[in-house]
């Protein structure tokens, strides 16, 4: 069924469930007794480091038009959805909406951009789009996706079918701008990361709250108190309260507990035998890993090279970034270009900065630049 068709029979378009319900919404049991959210898992300063890094640093990545010329692509500042690109609605600038997507697939493993058009079909402005207020449809009959979105946004705007008002719009695919995570049903539903590693997750908040009930019942548990005489329960927990209030908490760190009637037993345990710093270090490292973050930017390799980090550097751009950015790029151009447009032209980011060798290999390359004469002196 095509658009058009579609458009003129808006009573009619189907509703099918969704696959797999939005796992952001549910708490996922875990072994450790810890609730897992997107929400949850944030209070894990990993796991906001990561989203947080990768958000920035894709969001502030320039985004350009190259146009194909002459057997090359260039940059073209002319062209006009560079307009729409530098400035995506009243709301929101660039780095802001490219933040919106990416923290979309981190969290919740769909990202969505809502493309506005004009009259002509000419793309107007983009429109973040939140994965919790949007369902997928797909048609029984051929396939194709829709999207019910619900936005107070919308409410101003004309969408997909210029019929509908309010904040609940039928979004096509054609106008929605898309990366999902992995999917199991042929790209209808993007995998929910912190539902899959919903263990992993889960123990790395056990181990931090461990951590911090540690220091906050006191640190050095190396004994107990063991009555001497016939204490009854009232007069115990009277003692035992008594007792929490000298030395519970940091601030009571190193502070003298003295209480009558009771013999102290010594053993030989604490803090550091429960291995807290290492099982949090090991919490660290393995979320680091599922984002493919690079430990130096946890602040975990203090011992790394300067030459060594920007190998890493090159790496974290190749190997983490780009499995963001080229599907980005390449739904971009589905969306914003018609099938004229895309023969001659295409969005990309550019990388040129991010990428950039250190001052020895630049000198290196300029010098032979110039000593072999493909490049001048006012070009280097």
């Amino acid at each position: 069924m095509n658009i058009l068709k579609k458009s003129l029979n808006i009573g009619v378009i189907p509703e099918v469930p969704i696959t797999s319900f939005p796992g952001w919404m549910m708490s996922q049991p875990t072994a450790s007794g810890v609730a897992v959210t997107s929400r949850t898992t944030l209070q894990h300063p990993a796991v906001y480091t990561c989203v947080r890094t990768l958000t920035s640093d894709i969001g502030k990545i320039p985004l350009k038009i190259e146009k194909f010329i002459d057997g090359g692509w260039k940059t073209d500042t002319s062209f006009y959805i560079n307009n729409v690109l530098r400035s995506p609605n009243d709301r929101m600038v660039t780095f802001e909406i490219i933040e919106s997507i990416i923290q979309g697939v981190l969290l919740t493993g769909e990202g969505y951009i809502i493309v506005i058009r004009d009259n002509k079909g000419n793309p107007l402005e983009l429109v973040s789009c939140d994965p919790w207020n949007t369902s997928i449809i797909c048609d029984p009959k051929d396939g194709e996706l829709f999207y019910k979105v619900t936005s107070n946004q919308l409410i101003t705007k004309k969408t997909s079918i210029s019929t509908e008002n309010g904040p609940t719009r039928t979004i096509y695919h054609a106008d929605k701008i898309r990366i999902r995570n992995l999917s199991l049903d042929n790209g209808i539903n993007g995998l929910y990361l912190i539902q899959l590693a919903s263990e992993a997750f889960g123990l790395s908040l056990a181990t931090q709250e461990a951590a911090a009930r540690a220091f906050s019942n006191g640190a050095h548990i190396s004994g107990y108190f063991r009555a001497n005489g016939g204490a009854g329960r009232e007069q115990t927990s009277a003692d035992k309260e008594s007792l929490n209030q000298k030395i519970k908490s940091v601030g009571n760190a190193g502070a003298t507990a003295i209480i009558n009637g009771y013999d102290w037993v010594p053993v030989n345990s604490n803090v550091a035998d429960l291995q807290l710093i290492e099982a949090r270090r090991e919490a660290t490292a393995e979320i680091a890993r599922m984002y493919r973050i690079p430990m130096y930017k946890l602040g975990l390799s203090d011992s790394e090279k300067a030459a060594n980090i920007a190998e890493q550097e090159q790496s974290y751009i190749t190997n983490t970034l780009m499995q963001y950015t080229t599907p980005l790029e390449q739904h971009m151009d589905r969306v914003l270009l018609n099938d004229q447009e895309r023969q001659f032209y295409r969005i990309r980011f550019d990388f040129s900065k991010q990428a950039e060798p250190n001052e020895q290999v630049r000198g290196d390359y300029y010098k032979n630049a110039l000593t072999y004469g493909w490049m001048t002196q006012n070009e280097v």
